[in-house]
C-alpha cells in the first residue's frame, strides 16, 4: 500500500506542477497578446497621423496616391477607371485587381484618407502573424513579442507606409499570414491569403510559385497546388497587360534593358552571365540597400537562405533595375521582400537556439533588440532630412486648401503633382503640363523614362502655345515651391511663362505660390494679380518672363 500511496501523490504532484506552469505560461501569453495588441494600436496612430499629416502639408502627391484615388473613386461611381492622370486605363499600368475590392471603401468615405487608413491597419495587422509565427516555431510567447516588435520598427515597412499608397502593400501581411497558414497545416485561409497576393501586382505570382517550392517539404500536395496557382495568377496578370498594351510586353520591362529587349534575353543573360551580373551589382549602392534590408534584424536571414530566397524575384528586380531609387528603402519595392525577411529572421533565430542554450537565447534577443534600435536611425521619424516631396509650411497650407475649395466638383483641371489628390474626384484631372504638353502620361516606354527626367517630347514653344489656347480645360492649378515632378526645374518656367500668357486663361487667385487660373476668366486683371503678388509691374506680355522669374526664384 505505501508504495502505491507514493505513486498516487507523486502524479498528484506533477499533476499540480503541471497544471501550475500551464497557468503561468498562459498568463504570459495573455499579457504577451496585450502587449501586442498595444503595440499595433500605437503604431496605428502614430502613422495614421503621420500619413494624415504628410497628406495635409501636400508632400503625398500624384505618384501614386493620386492615381490610386482617382482610379478607386471611378470604380467607386461605376465609371470606366481610365486614370487621366496617368494616362491609361488602370489595370494597364500594373495588374493590381485588388483596388476594386477596396472601392466600396469609397460607399462609405470617399477619400484618399479612407485609403492611407486602410494601409497603415494591414501593415500594422502583419504583426499578429510575425508574432503568432515566432511563438509556434521558437515556443517561446517573449520572442514572439519581440519579432512583432522589430516588424512594426522595420525601416523599409514604415518608409513604405508612409510613401503615398499602394495596393502591393497589402502583400506584406497577406504572405507573412499565408505561411503561417502553411506551416499550421490550415489550407483555407492559406490558399485565401495567396489569392489576394495575386490581386496585388503582376509579379506576385512568383512569389507565390517559390513560395510552393518550398511548401513541398512541408506538404507536397500543396505545394504543387501552390506552384500551379502562382503560375496560373502570374499568366493571367502578364497577359491581361498583354491585351492592354496590343500583344506587347508590359512597358517596365525597360527597367532591365542593359540585360535585354524582351523577357526571355533577360533571362537568357542571367543565365548565361551569372558571375558578370554579380560583378555588376557589387556597387556601394547595392551594399548600402542591404545593409540597410538585412541590419534591423541582425542579419539573421542570412543564416536562413533557403526561406530567405523567396524574396529573391523582388530583391532582384531591384537589384537588377535601371532605377536608383529601387534600390532605396524609402519607397514601396520592399513590400514583397519584408514578410521573407521575417520568416527566414525566425527560422534562422530558431537554428541558432537549438545549437546553444538559454544563455546563447538570451544573447541573441539582446543583440536583435540592438540592432533594431540601431536601424530606427532611419526610421521616418528620427531622420534629420526627409528625403521625399518636402511638406510645405502650415501658412502655405492654410493658403492652398483655400485656393483649391475654388475649383467646382466635377471642374476639368490641370494640376501639380502635390495637389493632385486633394482634387481628383472628377472624370478630368491631368498632371501639370499635360495635357499641353504631355510628359509622363500613358503607357509607353517613353513615359516610363519621362518619369525620371530623360527623353521629354520635342519642345516647341508655339505648339505648346496654341494647345494652351484651343484646350477645353476649365482650371490650371499651380504650386511651384511643392513637388513639381514630372518637370525639372529648367524645363518648368517656360510652361508657366506660356500658361500665364494665353489670353484664354486669367489668373483669379493668388496665395503664397499656390496660383489658380479659369479659362475664360479676365486676363488683364489676372496678370495685374500676378505683378502684384510679385512686385514687379506687368506693361505687356514680353514682362510675363520677368514677372514669372522673380516670384518664383525664392522657390527653386
Amino acid at each position: 500500500m505505501v508504495p502505491l500511496y507514493r505513486d498516487i501523490r507523486k502524479r498528484l504532484s506533477l499533476g499540480v506542477l503541471h497544471s501550475f506552469v500551464g497557468r503561468k505560461r498562459e498568463r504570459l501569453d495573455r499579457i504577451g497578446l496585450f502587449l501586442l495588441w498595444l503595440a499595433i494600436a500605437g503604431y496605428t496612430f502614430v502613422f495614421i497621423r503621420q500619413s494624415f499629416f504628410l497628406y495635409h502639408r501636400f508632400a503625398l502627391t500624384a505618384y501614386d496616391l493620386g492615381i490610386y484615388d482617382q482610379a478607386i473613386w471611378l470604380i467607386s461611381r461605376f465609371h470606366d477607371p481610365f486614370d487621366t492622370v496617368r494616362g491609361l486605363p488602370i489595370l494597364a499600368d500594373h495588374f493590381d485587381p485588388i483596388l476594386y475590392l477596396l472601392a466600396p471603401l469609397y460607399w462609405i468615405w470617399a477619400s484618399p484618407k479612407m485609403l492611407l487608413i486602410v494601409q497603415t491597419l494591414a501593415l500594422a495587422l502583419g504583426a499578429l502573424p510575425v508574432y503568432a509565427l515566432a511563438r509556434r516555431v521558437i515556443g517561446a510567447a517573449s520572442i514572439g513579442l519581440l519579432f512583432a516588435l522589430c516588424y512594426l520598427c522595420y525601416q523599409p515597412m514604415e518608409w513604405s507606409n508612409t510613401f503615398d499608397f499602394h495596393p502591393e502593400i497589402f502583400a506584406t501581411p497577406f504572405l507573412l499570414g499565408a505561411f503561417y497558414f502553411l506551416i499550421c497545416d490550415r489550407r483555407r485561409p492559406y490558399f485565401v491569403l495567396l489569392g489576394l497576393v495575386a490581386l496585388t501586382k503582376e509579379t506576385a505570382g512568383l512569389s507565390i510559385i517559390l513560395l510552393g517550392l518550398y511548401a513541398l517539404a512541408v506538404n507536397r500536395r500543396v505545394g504543387w497546388m501552390t506552384v500551379g496557382m502562382g503560375a496560373a495568377s502570374l499568366a493571367v496578370a502578364l497577359g491581361v497587360l498583354q491585351i492592354y498594351h496590343n500583344g506587347h510586353p508590359s512597358p517596365y520591362f525597360w527597367l532591365f534593358a542593359r540585360y535585354g529587349k524582351t523577357p526571355m534575353q533577360i533571362v537568357g543573360t542571367l543565365l548565361r552571365h551569372p558571375i558578370g551580373v554579380a560583378i555588376g551589382l557589387n556597387t556601394e549602392e547595392t551594399r548600402r540597400y542591404l545593409f540597410e534590408l538585412f541590419q534591423p534584424v541582425f542579419f539573421l536571414p542570412l543564416l536562413a537562405p533557403e526561406a530567405l530566397a523567396l524574396a529573391s524575384p523582388s530583391l532582384l528586380a531591384n537589384l537588377l533595375s535601371g532605377r536608383s531609387f529601387m534600390r532605396m528603402i524609402y519607397y514601396q519595392y520592399t513590400v514583397y521582400i519584408t514578410p521573407f525577411v521575417f520568416i527566414a529572421s525566425i527560422i534562422a533565430f530558431d537554428r541558432i537556439r537549438r545549437w546553444g542554450n538559454y544563455f546563447t537565447t538570451g544573447l541573441l534577443a539582446l543583440d536583435l533588440i540592438v540592432s533594431m534600435s540601431f536601424g530606427l536611425q532611419q526610421s521616418p521619424f528620427l531622420i534629420n532630412s526627409w528625403p521625399l516631396s518636402q511638406p510645405v509650411s502650415s501658412t502655405q497650407s492654410s493658403d492652398t486648401d483655400a485656393i483649391i475649395r475654388l475649383i467646382p466638383s466635377g471642374a476639368s483641371v490641370s494640376a501639380q503633382s502635390g495637389l493632385i489628390p486633394h482634387i481628383d474626384h472628377r472624370r478630368l484631372i491631368y498632371l501639370f503640363p499635360s495635357p499641353f504638353y504631355r510628359v509622363a502620361y500613358g503607357d509607353s516606354v517613353q513615359a516610363l523614362k519621362q518619369q525620371v527626367g530623360m527623353d521629354y517630347p520635342p519642345y516647341h514653344p508655339r505648339q505648346v502655345a496654341n494647345a494652351i489656347d484651343n484646350s477645353t480645360i476649365e482650371y490650371v492649378v499651380l504650386q511651384p515651391r511643392g513637388c513639381i515632378f514630372p518637370m525639372m526645374q529648367n524645363n518648368l518656367r517656360p510652361l508657366l511663362v506660356l500658361v500665364f500668357r494665353s489670353p484664354n486663361y486669367g489668373i483669379i487667385a493668388i496665395r503664397g505660390d499656390t496660383i489658380l487660373l479659369r479659362r475664360g476668366a479676365d486676363h488683364r486683371a489676372g496678370l495685374a494679380l500676378l505683378a502684384r503678388a510679385s512686385g514687379t509691374p506687368i506693361r505687356q506680355d514680353m514682362d510675363v518672363e520677368e514677372v514669372v522669374k522673380d516670384y518664383l526664384k525664392a522657390f527653386f
